[in-house]
């Protein structure tokens, strides 16, 4: 009987189907333990954080005291923060309450984890998310008095950084900065909306935590005229007229956060593209809170 001997061909055809199915089962292989350990990672992160949190025998520990790495939270996600106060459970972990200026933070505070070592743990966890969610953005540039009246202006998001080397080097303020109106905010869909004091940005931001709309019902209509503290008048005729306001507080910082006093009877347009006049505050005030009940 004669046995016939496999060709070169054949031989590498035969190597190549072996050499694929090994390749093959190997990817899997490493496809399955990747997946397996980020799963198990993010799952384990998690349940640390909780254990910290519900720990009850956390000790208070000084800023100062904390691991080295953990300042390497406050070069990234956390530019715009600082940490105000920390605990540390025993054999687990640390909880650090970072606090922050940016208002266009949903919430001022909000909960950091770090392991023993200083690394920052993921929170993933959907409270957390909203309390660090921006509910809107700033249009920079925007200016911020400090506790000595100087003023910061921030040309980017990037110019956080000089709040927090301001406090570095005047580790004895104990006043947080003060945010220079009237501003321009961004929402998702690119609308721009002036917010000429903080009692109106608060507004805007209860209506993102409750999930509602954000932008005003009406808007008033240019030109306007305010009385501004010194007894003076500023007159916006246009939009960019708004920063002749900003300019005033920044030449006079005791004057921050004082509210200008709008000059009335003025005209307002509704979303429907109605036109009311507003004769005085109270008028104006009664619609605003018409339209928060509606």
């Amino acid at each position: 009987m004669k046995t016939s001997t496999p060709t070169s061909t054949n031989k590498l055809l035969v190597s190549a189907i072996v050499f694929l199915t090994f390749t093959a089962v190997l990817m899997s292989s490493l496809l399955f333990t990747s997946c397996t350990d980020s799963t198990e990672v993010a799952f384990d992160e998690t349940s640390l954080i909780e254990r910290i949190e519900s720990a009850t025998d956390k000790q208070v520990v000084a800023i100062e005291d904390l691991p080295t790495a953990t300042s390497a939270a406050l070069s990234s996600d956390y530019l715009d923060s600082y940490f105000v106060s920390a605990e540390l459970a025993p054999g687990l972990g640390y909880r650090v309450v970072a606090s922050t200026d940016n208002l266009e933070r949903t919430e001022q505070t909000s909960d950091v984890f770090f392991t023993l070592d200083g690394n920052r743990l993921s929170d993933d966890r959907e409270a957390s998310r909203r309390r660090r969610n921006r509910c809107f953005q700033f249009v920079f540039p925007i200016t911020f008095i400090m506790p000595d009246d100087t003023s910061i202006t921030l040309e980017s998001r990037d110019d956080w950084v000089l709040i927090r080397t301001w406090y570095a080097d005047n580790p004895d303020a104990n006043e947080r900065p003060e945010l220079v109106f009237p501003v321009d905010i961004m929402f998702e869909d690119g609308e721009v909306q002036t917010i000429v004091d903080l009692e109106e940005l608060r507004e805007v931001k209860s209506a993102c935590r409750e999930d509602r709309n954000r932008r005003r019902c009406f808007r008033l209509n240019l030109p306007l005229t305010f009385f501004m503290p010194d007894n003076s008048t500023i007159t916006v005729e246009e939009r960019d007229d708004w920063s002749l306001l900003r300019e005033y507080y920044i030449a006079n910082p005791d004057d921050v956060g004082t509210k200008p006093e709008l000059v009335f009877p003025v005209d307002a347009t509704y979303r429907d593209g109605s036109v009311v006049t507003f004769n005085n505050e109270n008028e104006m005030l009664a619609a605003r809170e018409e339209c928060r009940d509606n």
